[in-house]
């Protein structure tokens, strides 16, 4: 149990930082939203599977919702760059 509590408050840890840029874009928000769930839900499965690491799949399915977390930032502010209207 205190593995996930952990890896849970990494992954609020990880959305604190991330979002420290302000995605405009409610699509955008709704898409980086559901990749830290699916972060949130593999960290979960790495911890309950105690000394089972899913052949290092996990863990590049984790590094890839982070690159693109970092690509639906881009967007944003392409978006925000290229159509001035904020709400």
């Amino acid at each position: 149990m205190k593995k996930i509590v952990i890896f849970s408050l990494g992954a609020v840890f990880v959305t604190t930082v991330a979002l420290a840029y302000e995605m405009h874009h409610p699509n955008l928000q709704d898409a980086y939203g559901a990749t830290e769930q699916a972060i949130h839900h593999i960290q979960l499965a790495q911890a309950d599977n105690r000394g089972v690491e899913f052949g290092g799949h996990a863990d590049r399915a984790v590094a890839d919702l982070h690159q693109a977390e970092r690509e639906l930032m881009a967007a944003d502010k392409y978006n925000d760059e290229h159509h001035h209207h904020h709400k």
